[in-house]
């Protein structure tokens, strides 16, 4: 994993969004966001192969 994201870094990509959010709300999407990122780690992990993404395997009826 990557450097964790900081403070000042956070609050940058809230600004970029355009979010229009509180002190205290930035700091409760701040203190999840270091499970996100180990989330977003485990998603782009190359080791999972295709089949780990339920898109390639779902089938939906009468096709």
């Amino acid at each position: 994993m990557d450097d964790p994201t900081s403070r000042a870094d956070f609050e940058a990509l809230v600004r970029r969004a355009r979010l229009k959010l509180s002190d205290a709300q930035i700091d409760d999407l701040y203190s999840a966001w270091p499970h996100i990122e180990r989330m977003l780690d485990r998603l782009r992990n190359p080791a999972r192969g295709r089949e780990a993404e339920p898109a390639h395997i779902f089938r939906p009826e009468g096709t």
